[in-house]
């Protein structure tokens, strides 16, 4: 058979491509040792399943699925104060915490202990903005620099994180040390030589092996740190873990893996998916979630996605949508009760290739005439969605 797709995250696997001939019983060995349980194959190029569902069966069934979440799930938590208000706070904060974690992400490196008085005023920062409006912190989270993404990541997951405790409603003395758990999640990278944490390209199987060291290498750090909670500590030690026991480094399953480690997994991925790398571009949300989706039959917890979904909504703020009316538009607020039909901000007429004045919709009100037909890449239409909100 020839495998189109390997159906899981980039980073899950060591094969130095996503399609290849299964060559021999080895290949296959392979695939399901990386905890992959399906894949896709190109019946033009190998051998078929006739029972199997096509592809286009399943991105239908996911289409559908995420439409009827958009229709049932409601964000719990009321906005306080307008996205666009949030947004000048919130570039500085994440800027500001950013350029600490690389400090004391760095300073550990150095053999020094992890500071904990320099983070807690960073997750005061996050949590606020997150409790007066989620949306405006969270459209930053896309744009990394190529020689921080590793900082930055921590940020993004420890925001994520935040959010998500807050649409679960769980009590904010909690919710900072899932926070703090997120910036230190991968703080055993650390100790990753470079030529691996920093290679412009796929890890070989050997140096895959050395980078899922990260975890333990973490653990024994955070350990180690006077004051610092079981649960930021269960966040660094279980990111990693999935729901079926196909993760690492214990091999978890189910509710094993602890409440806000099961969260972590979510997060970590759903970031990782959506993050521009030097030798990857990032996937757009709503497709990053459609996946998700259907990964959580196996590796995540199908409850708890659906509660991320809800975090974010199926629209994220800043994503680029085209209208039924040919119209681009930029995602610029959510309803929380209506997560199919949020405030955009039209750009662009994809039919006379041109830019229009801006225009803003509100897509939930009942004399709506327009609608959102799909998602679209911002790079292929050389829009900066940050630059409209």
């Amino acid at each position: 058979m020839y495998i189109h797709d390997l159906n899981c995250g980039w980073m899950e696997h060591t094969f130095l491509h996503n399609s290849f001939l299964v060559k021999n019983t080895l290949d296959v060995e392979k695939i399901i040792d990386s905890g992959i349980r399906q894949v896709y194959i190109d019946t033009g190029r190998g051998l078929d399943v006739p029972e199997a569902p096509s592809a286009e069966d399943v991105h239908q069934e996911l289409e559908n699925k995420i439409q009827r979440l958009g229709e049932t799930l409601k964000r719990s938590a009321p906005i306080q104060i307008p996205v666009q208000e949030e947004l000048i706070k919130a570039r500085r904060i994440f800027s500001e915490a950013s350029s600490i974690v690389n400090t004391v992400l760095l300073d550990c490196r150095m053999g020094k202990q992890v500071e904990l008085e320099k983070l807690e005023p960073i997750i005061a920062s996050i949590t606020g903005s997150i409790f007066r409006n989620p949306d405006a912190i969270i459209s930053l989270l896309k744009i990394k620099q190529a020689d921080k993404y590793t900082f930055q990541h921590s940020v993004a997951v420890s925001t994520l994180l935040i959010s998500f405790c807050r649409a679960m409603e769980i009590d904010r003395a909690t919710v900072e040390l899932v926070g703090m758990g997120g910036l230190l999640h991968d703080i055993g990278k650390m100790k990753v030589p470079d030529h691996i944490l920093n290679k412009p390209g796929k890890l070989s199987e050997s140096e895959f092996e050395i980078m899922k060291k990260h975890v333990s290498y973490g653990c024994l750090l955070l350990e180690n740190t006077p004051n610092l909670s079981a649960v930021s500590i269960s966040i660094a030690a279980e990111h990693h873990e999935r729901h079926d026991g196909s993760g690492y480094p214990l091999g978890l399953k189910g509710d094993e893996i602890s409440l806000y480690g099961q969260m972590a997994s979510v997060v970590d991925v759903y970031d990782a998916l959506t993050s521009n790398r030097v030798y990857h571009s990032g996937s757009e949300p709503t497709e990053v979630l459609k996946k998700m989706l259907e990964w959580s039959e196996h590796h995540f917890n199908s409850i708890l996605v659906h509660h991320f979904i809800r975090t974010i909504g199926i629209y994220p703020v800043g994503t680029l949508v085209r209208l039924e009316s040919g119209y681009l538009a930029v995602v610029i607020a959510q309803h929380h009760e209506d997560l199919l039909h949020p405030r955009v901000r039209a750009i662009f007429n994809s039919r006379t290739l041109s830019y229009i004045p801006p225009k803003d919709f509100d897509l939930s009100k009942p004399g709506s005439s327009d609608r959102i037909v799909s998602f679209e890449a911002p790079s292929r239409w050389r829009i900066d969605p940050a630059r409209h909100l």
